[in-house]
Parts: C-alpha cells; structure tokens; sequence
C-alpha cells in the first residue's frame, strides 16, 4: 500500500463499493387497475417528469418509458445485486401516490381504487437486443394523429 496515493487510501478504508461491469437489463409492463384507459397525456406528462428522478434516487438505468392509455413499459437497467421485484416496487408505489394527488380524478375514475393493477409482466433483455426493444415499443405506441387524419 506504500506506492497507492493517499487518496484512494482514504476512499477505500471510507467507503468500499464493488465496480459493476454489467448491467441486466429489464423490459417491465403493468396496467391500470382492471386495465381502465384512464391515462391521459397530462397523466403520461407527469408520469415522464416522475419516473426519472426516481430511477436517479434508486441507482436503476432508466432506458425508455413508453405509456398506452392503460399501461407503461419500462425499460431499465440494474446492477446484478439489485432485485427487479424492488425497483418494480418502488417505481409502481410512488408514481401511483404522486399520480393520485396530482390528478384525484383518477382515484374517481377509478372507483376508488388503486391506480395499478398488483401484477406486472418483466421481460429481460440482451444489450445487444435493446435498441430493437426500444423500436419496438416506440412504434407499438406511435401517436394516432395520422389515423384520426385519414378518417
């Protein structure tokens, strides 16, 4: 230890983290309770103004956040001692009470109850496949403005 500079001396007896060099990466869907299209674009707004900030706080790589009327995917990336079941969590359980008290319209949509539904669906993804993924999702859920045009 003579020849390591004083520094990363300090850093290591302080605080020793491991360096990942891998991240697994999840694609995650949940629905609305009882799959109800009750997600607007001011509820897709928020929900994009939510998700990063809480990705940030919980170490999780966000990827990509594509939102239907009545459900999300969430495509993430966690290092290998993270569990998928917590970050799923913790994303689903304080987006539904910020949703809930920025728009208490839902809650009477609703019926009031729950925002999301308790299931969701994870699927995993090689690094290799996730641009694929994100193409994927993006055109899956593309706006419908042509559509409305044509008719």
């Amino acid at each position: 230890m003579k020849h390591t500079p004083s520094l990363v001396n300090h850093a290591l007896l302080v605080r020793w983290e491991p360096v990942y060099r891998s991240r697994l990466h999840y694609v995650v869907t949940w629905t609305t309770r009882g799959r109800k299209p009750v997600l607007k674009e001011r509820h897709h707004q928020s929900l994009r103004s939510l998700i990063p900030p809480l990705c940030d706080e919980r170490g999780i790589a966000l990827i990509e956040v594509v939102l239907g009327p009545d459900h999300l995917h969430v495509v993430f990336g966690l290092r290998p001692s993270q569990s998928v079941a917590s970050a799923v969590r913790e994303l689903k359980g304080k987006t539904a009470s910020a949703l809930m008290s920025r728009h208490p319209e839902l809650r009477v949509w609703l019926g009031g109850h729950l925002l999301w539904d308790e299931r969701y669906v994870v699927e995993t993804v090689s690094p290799a496949r996730l641009e694929r993924v994100r193409d994927r999702l993006k055109l899956r859920h593309r706006p419908l403005d042509g559509l409305a045009e044509a008719s």
